[in-house]
C-alpha cells in the first residue's frame, strides 16, 4: 500500500508564482498538502487557488514562525494518521516524481530505516547549479565537508538535514516531540535533528534524489568576506538561537566550535555592513544577552 504522505509548505509573502507552481507539483504525488499562511498574505478564493481542490489552508493572522509552522503541520500529520510528513520551503520546486523517489529510497532501505528519524535530498544551489555540501563530525570529531557522500551507498548518516525537501516518519515526530515553536526561524531544523540522534535516530540524506533550493546570493564584501545582508530582527534570532543551540545537551560532540566560529564572524562583521548600522548592532548584542541569560524557548 502507498505510504499517505501530507506535504506541507511554509509561506511568508511568497512569490505569486513560485508557490502555485510548487504546491501544483505537489499535488498528484501526495494525500494532501497544508499551505500555511503566515500573515493572511494569499486569498485562497482567488485565482490560481480557487482551482485546486484539495488544498488545505491554515491562515495565521501574523508570522507564527518556522518553528510553530511546523507544530501546526506536525500535530495535523499525526492527528490525520499519515505516514509521513514532508516540509517545503515556498522557494523551492522540485522535480517531477521527487516524493516517489524519496518514498523508494526509504522503502529499499527496509528494517534499517524504522531507526531513522528523518530523509533528506541532495541539495543544488539553484543560482549557481552547485551542491550544498554536506558537512559531518567524523569519529576524530573533525569536520568533514564533502560534496558527493553518496558515491558507494544510496544513504548516508548525516548531523542534519534541512527543512525543504525532507521526509518525516510519523513514528519519530511522535517520539522525538515538536520543534522549537519559540526559537521563530533559525536553527529550528538543526536542534530537531540534533535532538533526535541524541535519543538514538538516524538523520539520513539521500544522492539519489536531488532538490533545486535557493540558499541565497553573496551580499557585501566586508573585510575580505562575502556577507548575507540580514535585517536586524533576523540576526537577532541567528545570534539567540545559536547560543540557545550552544546550551543544548543534543549537539553532537565536534560541533560546538563549528557553531562558534561563524557566530563571532556574525557579531563582528554584520555591524559593519554599510545600512543599519545601529540596528545590526543592537539586534546582535540584544540575541547575545537573551541567548545567554534567558531560559531556551520551547
Amino acid at each position: 500500500m502507498t505510504p499517505r504522505v501530507l506535504a506541507c509548505v511554509v509561506a511568508y509573502h511568497p512569490d505569486v508564482h513560485r508557490l502555485p507552481a510548487l504546491v501544483t507539483r505537489l499535488r498528484p504525488e501526495v494525500a494532501d498538502v497544508l499551505v500555511i499562511d503566515n500573515g493572511q498574505s494569499i486569498d485562497p478564493n482567488a485565482a490560481p487557488w480557487s482551482d485546486m481542490a484539495a488544498v488545505q489552508w491554515h491562515r495565521a493572522p501574523s508570522n507564527l514562525g518556522v518553528g510553530a509552522a511546523l507544530n501546526l503541520a506536525r500535530q495535523r500529520a499525526l492527528d490525520g494518521a499519515y505516514d509521513f510528513l514532508l516540509t517545503f520551503d515556498q522557494d523551492s520546486l522540485p522535480p517531477a516524481g521527487y516524493v516517489a523517489g524519496l518514498l523508494d529510497v526509504w522503502l529499499r532501505a527496509g528494517d534499517a530505516a524504522s531507526g531513522w528519524a528523518a530523509l533528506g535530498p541532495a541539495i543544488r544551489d539553484e543560482a549557481t547549479g552547485r551542491p550544498l555540501p554536506v558537512r559531518r563530525v567524523d569519529p576524530r570529531l573533525r569536520l568533514v565537508v564533502s560534496a558527493d557522500p553518496w558515491s558507494v551507498q544510496q544513504t548516508v548518516a548525516v548531523d542534519h538535514v534541512i527543512t525543504s525537501g525532507c521526509l518525516y516518519p510519523a513514528a519519530a515526530l511522535s517520539a522525538v516531540g515538536p520543534f522549537r515553536g519559540g526559537w521563530f526561524v533559525d536553527l529550528v531544523d538543526t536542534e530537531w535533528c540534533w535532538r533526535a540522534r541524541h535519543l538514538g535516530r538516524s538523520v539520513q540524506q539521500t544522492g539519489a534524489v536531488v532538490l533545486q533550493h535557493t540558499i541565497g546570493k553573496a551580499g557585501v564584501t566586508v573585510l575580505g568576506r562575502q556577507v548575507l545582508a540580514h535585517t536586524p530582527q533576523r540576526i537577532y534570532f541567528q545570534v539567540r538561537n545559536t547560543l540557545w543551540l550552544l546550551r543544548s545537551r543534543s549537539v553532537p560532540r565536534g560541533w560546538r566550535r563549528s557553531l562558534l566560529a561563524p557566530l563571532a564572524r556574525k557579531l563582528l562583521l554584520q555591524p559593519l555592513l554599510p545600512d543599519q548600522r545601529l540596528g545590526r548592532l543592537l539586534a546582535a548584542a540584544r540575541g547575545a544577552v537573551h541567548g545567554l541569560l534567558r531560559r531556551p524557548a520551547e
